[in-house]
């Protein structure tokens, strides 16, 4: 399990991204553990993720995700309680690592290149009139 996980990270690392199975816009390859915990598989390669498309995958597409967009994820992720499977192996067995961790782990190396459109900042024109933020009283 260690040199998986350090073969993992020395290669995002080298290239800045991490690799997914991805069924539709949005929506990505999930794996459960026998307990049913959730989990999010990534890899380090284009090639490992092409090579799990098959079966229950067969038809997804794979796609790349850079750090600073995996780290505005992770953070959904976590408060979804879905964990990352570390380059799943065919025999179904995963490394996980915690959501949460992951994004600590990650935040460093995160350049804030990703921005998503925050709730709300789609332009709200709505005039509230004059003093609507004062306190009342």
């Amino acid at each position: 399990m260690e040199n998986k996980l350090k073969r993992f990270i020395d290669a995002i690392l080298e290239t800045r991204k991490v690799w997914l199975l991805e069924a539709k816009e949005g929506f990505f390859a999930m794996l459960e553990d026998n307990d049913g915990e959730p989990y999010i598989p990534l890899w380090e390669s284009e090639e490992l993720a092409a090579k799990a498309a098959q079966g229950d995958w067969e038809g997804y597409t794979v796609t790349d995700m850079g750090f600073s967009e995996l780290s505005h994820w992770l953070k959904e992720l976590a408060n979804d309680e879905i964990d990352i499977a570390v380059s799943p192996e065919a025999d179904g067995e995963i490394t996980a690592i915690p959501s949460h961790k992951f994004r600590t782990w990650l935040k460093p190396y995160d350049d804030h290149s990703y921005k998503e459109k925050d709730e709300g900042e789609d332009g709200d024109d709505f005039d509230y009139g004059e003093g609507w933020a004062q306190p009342w009283g």
